[in-house]
């Protein structure tokens, strides 16, 4: 005997195909559900196909006001693009410099909620100021700088030998 609920989604799917069934279901299901906001006591993992957290995700979900958002998001963009806190000495600095408890895990990932509560809860023009400097964005371009000393270097040995 098949059950009432069984039948009427077989003949659904019979007249709309599995697909558009599946995606209704999922819809109804995500219009439902409570929406819930990011803090302290309830904190979704937001977490890519191949497993890793997404800062830009995150922080898109969080309740941050629209006077910080802008700088809180583009830094979230820097963090993926590990521009902007790129190593985990990194993040261990920015943590000792803000007073925030280091994540127990050394992955970069694991440091995303602490560290972007933190930007969230900051002076929107200090978060600015963290955008507009580049902080945390690691050693700077080591290129330049060993062409000068390379430059110098000639330089310095063309003189001794009298060359022009």
């Amino acid at each position: 005997m098949i059950e009432p609920l069984a039948e009427e989604l077989r003949q659904l799917v019979d007249r709309h195909g599995f697909k558009a069934v599946k995606l209704e279901l999922r819809r109804s299901e995500t219009e439902q559900r409570p929406t819930r906001k990011l803090d302290h006591d309830a904190q979704t993992k937001v977490r890519r196909r191949n497993g890793r957290a997404k800062a830009t995700e995150y922080v898109g979900k969080m309740d941050i006001d629209d006077g910080r958002r802008p700088a809180v998001l583009t830094l979230a963009e820097r963090f993926e693009a590990k521009s902007f806190l790129p190593s985990c000495a990194d993040i261990s600095n920015f943590c000792v410099i803000y007073g925030i408890d280091e994540p127990a895990s050394k992955a970069r990932a694991a440091a995303i909620p602490k560290v972007f509560k933190h930007l969230a809860t900051m002076d929107a023009k200090d978060v600015e100021a963290l955008v507009t400097n580049n902080a945390f964005s690691g050693p700077s371009q080591l290129g330049p700088i060993a062409e000068a000393i390379r430059q110098h270097g000639r330089a310095a040995r063309r003189a001794r030998t009298g060359e022009t």
